[in-house]
């Protein structure tokens, strides 16, 4: 955990020495990879702690999670994301994390005097995570990812490293209550061309006993700088294998909203976790969908 915060304090003085172009195709970071069955700031499905590196801190038990997500638009002109990960617990308790993620936008022709297409226009992003997390006292865990992002417009290619610092405050005394904070693409000094974003949800099991045996009600809210501030309420209820999941956000930016609606399954089978969810289309936009599988192994 130290040698990942000398790490996150190197890759901060060197975020703030790159050149002052910013990184294209930021606005595809805004899109919930990974985290349309969770609030992104407890979004552990996959495994990778993508939005909140603090969330995936494994527990005592269990040595190795692997995990991949997939989102797709499902239309010729749309956003598809692809996540691969893994993490990997120490003896010391401290959870090791690696993850590659990668958006991009298909359909984009490029055309000359007349409507006619002369070839495809290239518009993506990958995301390169290391993490570290680990739990510093009871209840509250604190994770710090190192991040490098290359993003494509066109003939642009622009790179930047970043650095992120996530918690999360888990099984508390009151109702199992949990609250997780985190930054997200964050680069001192260049907040206005970047853009970071800030993750923050807060819940709590209103029934049941256990973790296989529950429902849980809780309120989620993602501000990011100069774009999209989405919060609202989700839903989360569990019996032993099944577990279904819903949310609704209201998502605005420029003076406008507008209400957008996500559910999905997960089914727990032996070390297995298999998700499904979807995010409903505005605008006459066609509905994202998403494919988790994340698998855990044990000591």
């Amino acid at each position: 955990m130290r040698c990942m915060l000398i790490c996150g304090l190197a890759a901060f003085g060197w975020a703030r020495g790159l050149a002052a172009q910013p990184v294209p195709a930021r606005d595809l970071w805004e899109f919930p990879l990974g985290a349309v069955l969770e609030p992104a700031a407890l979004a552990a499905e996959p495994g990778a702690g993508l939005w909140n590196p603090a969330a995936s801190a494994l527990r005592a038990g269990e040595r190795i999670r692997l995990g991949v997500a997939s989102l797709s638009s499902g239309s010729a002109q749309g956003v598809d994301g692809q996540l691969l990960s893994a993490s990997l617990r120490r003896a010391s308790g401290t959870t090791l994390g690696l993850s590659v993620a990668r958006t991009s936008v298909a359909g984009l022709v490029r055309t000359d005097t007349d409507p006619q297409s002369v070839g495809d226009i290239s518009y993506a992003s990958t995301l390169v995570s290391a993490t570290a997390t680990k739990t510093l006292v009871p209840h509250l865990t604190a994770g710090l990812a190192v991040r490098w992002r290359e993003g494509r417009a066109d003939q642009v290619v622009h790179t930047a490293v970043a650095a992120d610092l996530g918690v999360v405050v888990h099984d508390l005394p009151w109702q199992n209550a949990r609250l997780a904070l985190s930054s997200f693409l964050w680069r001192p000094g260049r907040e206005v061309d970047d853009r970071p974003a800030v993750v923050a949800a807060v819940d709590a099991r209103v029934v049941g006993e256990s973790a296989a045996r529950e429902l849980r009600l809780g309120l989620s809210q993602n501000n990011v700088n100069r774009g999209v501030t989405e919060r609202g309420p989700f839903l989360s209820g569990r019996l032993e294998r099944l577990e279904a999941r819903a949310a609704i956000v209201r998502a605005g930016a420029g003076g406008s909203a507008v209400t957008r609606i996500r559910s999905g399954l997960a089914v727990y089978y032996a070390r297995y976790v298999v998700g499904v969810a979807r995010e409903e289309g505005i605008s006459g936009l066609g509905p994202v969908y998403q494919f988790t599988l994340s698998s855990i192994l044990k000591e």
